[in-house]
């Protein structure tokens, strides 16, 4: 009898895009939040917001709660730590919801990797896909806050698709200039924009794409999207697994972490990989309902069509090795 086993798919269409918006207190990411939701109630647009914060009572969950906004709060805790592990089941918990976008408010002691690392994870990634990573910058204190309280809001600057310098309104021309020359040196490829109160193209910032990247069977195609952070690779075929090992080895230090879920032409079992800075590991697993195969990588700047190049020759075994 063959056993029939429940899989889950990607389906692009139906993913809700996730926008991660992540600053220190007083940035002003709360006034770009309310700004985002306000247009997209205007244009009949359904939203989902996600906060945290250090503290018993989330003021912005309350202000926000107070307008009519649905919000679920992660108080007491950093996204990526404390409540690391369950921010799955609280992704869960908003799609109950039926929204068409979700924002997730970070605190800037956020560590934005480990952030990415749980919006890809398996149980969420068929049903989300991140959109966006908006840094908000307050152009008076963050040279003391990046050098003195933590290297968080560093790597979302780094790492953001967007950097608001914010409060352009309360900084002098030299000021917005000098933090614009240090966010590109942190960040060549992100967009840059001195903003008053939020004020920005909300539309635009919506219709960015996500990071979900398909290798073709015969063909490659380099992917077309904004992000530079994330790549998430779907693997319609099994790799030859001597290959797959040997890439996944060879990454260049410009991939922070890798992983996924494959299969191999030498066997029927699906395997789950781990790769975090040079340390390579795979095991066998055997889940229900079945993830699909894809590899996410996380990193920055890294050579995506070299990547996903060798990935494709890895599940050809005719091509040269």
């Amino acid at each position: 009898m063959t056993e029939i086993k429940e899989r889950l798919v990607f389906v692009d269409a139906e993913r809700i895009p996730v926008h991660l918006i992540s600053g220190f207190l007083g940035s002003g990411k709360t006034t770009l939040l309310q700004r985002l939701l306000s247009h997209c109630l205007a244009n009949g647009i359904k939203p989902a917001v996600m906060m945290n914060e250090y503290g018993e009572i989330n003021i912005d969950g309350e202000l926000l709660r107070g307008q009519g906004y649905s919000v679920r709060e992660m108080t007491n805790g950093c996204i990526c730590c404390t409540i690391g592990g369950t921010l799955g089941l609280a992704i869960q918990d908003v799609l109950a919801f039926k929204p068409e976008v979700i924002f997730i408010e970070a605190t800037g002691l956020a560590d934005p990797i480990e952030l990415v690392d749980q919006l890809t994870k398996e149980d969420v990634l068929p049903f989300v896909r991140l959109a966006s990573m908006i840094a908000v910058l307050d152009p008076i204190n963050f040279a003391r806050l990046a050098d003195e309280m933590h290297s968080g809001i560093r790597q979302q600057t780094e790492l953001a698709d967007v950097v608001l310098i914010n409060k352009r309104d309360l900084a002098d021309e030299p000021t917005l200039q000098a933090l614009t020359a240090e966010v590109r040196a942190l960040n060549p490829r992100g967009e840059i924009l001195w903003t008053e109160r939020g004020q920005m193209d909300y539309a635009r910032l919506l219709q960015t794409p996500g990071e979900v990247t398909r290798v073709p069977t015969r063909t490659l195609a380099a992917p077309i999207h904004d992000h530079f952070h994330t790549m998430t690779v779907l693997c319609e075929q099994p790799f030859v697994r001597e290959r797959f090992e040997q890439v996944m080895r060879t990454l260049p230090p410009t991939v922070w972490r890798a992983k996924g879920f494959v299969r191999f032409t030498d066997s029927d079992e699906q395997w789950m990989f781990q790769y975090v800075l040079g340390d390579f590991d795979m095991e066998w697993i055997d889940l229900l309902p079945e993830p699909p195969e894809h590899v996410v990588v996380i990193g920055k700047g890294f050579a995506r069509e070299t990547i996903s190049a060798a990935l494709l020759a890895a599940m050809n075994p005719r091509s040269p090795q």
